[in-house]
């Protein structure tokens, strides 16, 4: 019986013994493999981390990029690495690798894509043969083309203030500011009626530039018939789906000039109506042939001289109508949703009819919604006088391409 007993305590001690070691084993294998996890966690994180960081910069980069490839590849080129840069990431620096292209999507619009790539080292399973972890990063931005069209009031006044020279040297420098290949530029002028120089196209900078040097300052003030012109471009054949709708708009002064079917009851026809320079009690008259009024210099009226009424109207009602006019012509163009920035230049201070409305020209912008705020709210710029002329249309310009950037 002693001995059975001496037996059976033998073997649950080998058996205790054996249990012990496969705990052990156990044990230590389970330690190796939270080890391993941990050390995989670890250097995962190291690695979702870094990934965090290029991924910010690469976004700045690609968007600051975008900003300036109206500028050309070069430009855009340093422009992303010099932001990339300020956040951090640097070609060539800490295992760094960036790279910039450029393409055309889908839609036409072009775009840039900023690429970061950096091995990251690890730290605990570089023991399992993994010495880094490879983190790339890519951003996109698309650069949105214009099809802008330059509206320009091209009446007397300007030539008597002496500010006609400053206005031309202002747009020839505005208009260099878009890119023949990605945007669409088209040029129209005002004064007793208005004329699409340009047609929207692409290539457009030496031949607005050409023609702005061309025209001359004379005539009255029609920015209902220049408004209504630059809707036309924006909506022929050539305008772009993907493209944003822009008009610049610019006058100095107030509007003196309109476009209308009027005349005696079963009589009316085509016409250019012209009112007062000044508050009188007498019209300047009609145009009988809206289309044959030369754009150069300044045209006596065929009809209603010097009357105090005409086909029953009031010199007031025909200040009323060109006014109108402009208001009309603009909220066509926003009703197609496009974005309209205005420009004044003069002193609103002298006389009314000789000086920019502000007001207006918040209206024709739609500034702040103050004419419908449902539609596209641009801005108004305001000019003192000629010098500050290049400062505004940077100004605009700076404003729409930072805009679209966004």
């Amino acid at each position: 019986m002693i001995a059975r007993f001496s037996e059976g305590r033998a073997r649950l001690r080998a058996a205790a013994e054996d249990q012990r070691g496969a705990i052990l084993i156990f044990v230590v294998v389970s330690l190796a493999v939270m080890m391993g996890a941990t050390g995989l966690a670890v250097d995962l994180g190291r690695g979702y981390v870094e990934r965090v960081r290029l991924s910010r910069a690469v976004d700045a980069a690609a968007l600051a990029a975008a900003r300036v490839l109206r500028s050309g590849q070069p430009a855009a080129i340093t422009e992303g690495n010099a932001v990339a840069r300020s956040n951090g990431v640097t070609d060539g620096i800490n295992g760094v690798a960036t790279s910039v292209t450029f393409d055309v999507n889908a839609q036409g619009e072009n775009t840039v894509t900023y690429t970061a790539n950096r091995q990251v080292p690890t730290i605990f399973i570089r023991f399992l043969g993994q010495t880094s972890i490879d983190v790339g990063v890519t951003a996109t931005s698309t650069i949105p083309p214009v099809d802008l069209v330059l509206v320009l009031d091209e009446s007397g006044s300007l030539g008597t203030a002496g500010a006609w020279d400053d206005l031309q040297a202002a747009a020839t420098t505005f208009v260099q500011q878009f890119d023949d290949l990605i945007d669409q530029v088209a040029l129209v002028s005002f004064q007793t009626r208005a004329n699409t120089w340009n047609a929207l196209a692409h290539n457009f900078t030496s031949p607005i530039v050409n023609q702005i040097a061309l025209l001359q300052s004379g005539g009255y003030t029609n920015p209902g018939e220049g408004l209504r012109l630059a809707g036309i471009e924006l909506a022929g054949t050539s305008a772009r789906p993907s493209a944003a709708k822009v008009v610049v708009f610019f006058t100095d002064g107030r509007p003196t000039a309109f476009r209308g079917v009027f005349g005696n009851p079963g009589m009316e026809r085509d016409r250019i109506g012209r009112h007062a320079q000044l508050p009188t009690s007498s019209l300047r008259g009609y145009f009988n042939d809206p289309d044959a009024v030369p754009m150069t210099g300044s045209q006596w009226p065929s009809g209603c001289m010097w009357a105090s009424s005409c086909f029953g109207m009031t010199d007031t009602q025909w200040r009323n109508m060109s006014y109108d006019s402009g208001l009309a012509s603009a909220d066509a163009l926003r009703d197609e949703d496009v974005l309209i920035y205005s420009i004044g230049l003069g002193d609103p201070s002298i006389g009314a009819e000789y000086a920019p409305d502000p007001d207006y020209l918040r209206m024709i912008a739609n500034e702040g919604g103050v004419s419908d705020p449902a539609q596209p709210q641009g801005q108004m710029f305001f000019a003192p006088s000629a010098a500050d002329l290049a400062f505004v249309f940077n100004q605009v310009a700076t404003a729409l391409l930072v805009r679209l950037s966004h």
